[in-house]
């Protein structure tokens, strides 16, 4: 597990930039973003719902507590908060800055790794934290900037970064006694309960579409059931801060999917910002490898 546990971590990360495409053509449908993320949030919990039940893997045969339980779901409300409080940014801000700002999640999640283990980072991983930052600048179209950036939209998209450093966190270290996919069921129930409050008033009044069902229905797959499992599997087996600085590989995926689903132009700069941060992954797991056979 240990040694599949980066290729997983990393193709989590990937799944993650395809939902901002999907945003974007269910955009260009009419679909509503409260509805949209309530179902897509719903069908999450629907789906991994279903799976739990299947695999009759039942949360009192798993030795935990209902104080656990409501941890792990209050833990889940940080993907909820991450989802809005990005789209919300969006109408302020271009798509690159709010990309920029929300790659802000790689060294905060390195920092509140630290913090709760009371472990600091190696050299190393700060040097591809760097790199990351250097590269998500570069990748995101942002050199040089030659408009003027709303504070509100940049504070908010900082806020997504936040709220993303803490799903990587909490994933990794709540609830670990849990099934994998239990874990991730509970995480999924408590981003839909944060939705449901926060984007009620819109939801109750737009109406119910069949594109908003099955877009909120593909973007689940990519934007949750697949890499909220990946990471609740295989992100405590990562050594501390290689998580975050694998889960850059969100930006460069985000910037492939738009070039082949939406025709977006890439320049020669933001090519180079996607070598940059694809290093900054690969260097400390490289060197990880490298250690662990010397040691053996």
């Amino acid at each position: 597990m240990k040694k599949l546990a980066p290729l997983f971590v990393g193709l989590g990360a990937l799944s993650f930039g395809v939902p901002a495409s999907l945003f974007k053509i269910a955009a260009r449908e009419g679909v509503v973003n409260g509805p949209l993320l309530f179902w897509s949030f719903l069908s999450a919990v629907i789906i991994l719902g279903v799976i739990h039940i299947a695999r009759r893997r039942w949360l009192r045969y798993q030795h935990t507590n209902w104080k656990q339980i409501l941890l792990v779901i209050a833990a889940g409300t940080a993907s909820g908060f991450t989802n809005t409080f990005y789209i919300q940014s969006l109408k302020l801000i271009p798509v690159a800055a709010a990309a920029v700002m929300l790659m802000q999640a790689v060294w905060l999640s390195v920092l509140l790794g630290a913090v709760i283990h009371r472990q600091w980072p190696t050299r190393l991983q700060v040097l591809s934290i760097v790199l990351v930052l250097i590269g998500t600048v570069l990748a995101a179209g942002l050199f040089p900037i030659e408009q003027a950036l709303s504070p509100w939209g940049l504070f908010l998209s900082f806020l997504a970064a936040c709220a993303y450093a803490c799903t990587m966190q909490f994933t990794a270290s709540l609830g670990n006694n849990l099934d994998p996919l239990s874990k991730t069921w509970l995480l999924c129930v408590g981003a839909f309960l944060l939705i449901s409050i926060v984007w009620g008033p819109q939801i109750a009044t737009a109406r119910i579409t069949a594109p908003t069902i099955g877009w909120g229905m593909l973007i689940a797959l990519f934007s949750m059931v697949f890499p909220l499992v990946a990471y609740s599997i295989f992100m405590q087996y990562l050594d501390l801060g290689i998580g975050p600085i694998l889960s850059s590989l969100e930006l460069p995926s985000s910037i492939t999917v738009a070039f082949i689903l939406l025709g977006e132009t890439v320049s020669w700069l933001q090519m180079l910002g996607v070598v940059i941060i694809i290093t900054a992954v690969v260097l400390p797991n490289i060197w990880g490898m490298q250690r662990r056979s010397q040691l053996n």
